[in-house]
């Protein structure tokens, strides 16, 4: 899928999808001391439904799969869920993917635990609400922080437990 956005190469196209097998061979880019702080956090281990919006081909989730969290990625771009979904089960990874633009997601309420979303954040529509809550009621939205370069905050998006 075809993306522009003015905030990047001056509204030129661009397609993630384009990039997935190389992404698939190259971009598990993560260090484990990354991983590690979100542990710290009691985040995305047994017990614990994830939802990783712009999941490319899969990194987060199958890097934290052996902690125990049953995980969901979505991204836009097919070719990305391709990569992630053969990666997945040539590790015998019980990981669930869907093809979507996050503001297009539905979910029942109360779906997940937790959301997270490494790198992608600033490709999100911000000005569309979702009509649902899929998150449970005492939640985490965990937006791991690698990249020199963060948006600043979006109202409602939260990084510790809500009240």
């Amino acid at each position: 899928m075809k993306i522009s956005d003015n905030r990047i190469d001056k509204g030129k196209l661009f397609d993630w999808g384009m990039t997935s097998k190389d992404y698939s061979k190259y971009r598990d880019i993560y260090p484990e001391i990354f991983y590690q702080k979100i542990l710290e956090k009691n985040l995305c281990i047994a017990g614990q439904s994830v939802l990783d919006l712009g999941t490319g081909t899969g990194v987060i989730p199958r890097n934290m799969y052996k902690y125990g969290a049953k995980w969901t990625g979505t991204d836009i771009a097919e070719n990305q869920i391709v990569e992630a979904r053969r990666m997945s089960e040539e590790n015998n990874m019980d990981i669930d993917y869907i093809v979507s633009p996050t503001e297009e997601l539905i979910f029942p309420d109360n779906s997940f635990d937790v959301i997270t979303a490494c790198q992608c954040f600033w490709y999100f529509k911000h000005d569309i609400n979702l009509k649902r809550k899929p998150i449970n009621t005492n939640n985490y939205t965990y937006l791991p922080k690698y990249s020199s370069t963060w948006p600043k905050p979006t109202p409602g998006v939260q990084t510790t437990p809500t009240a």
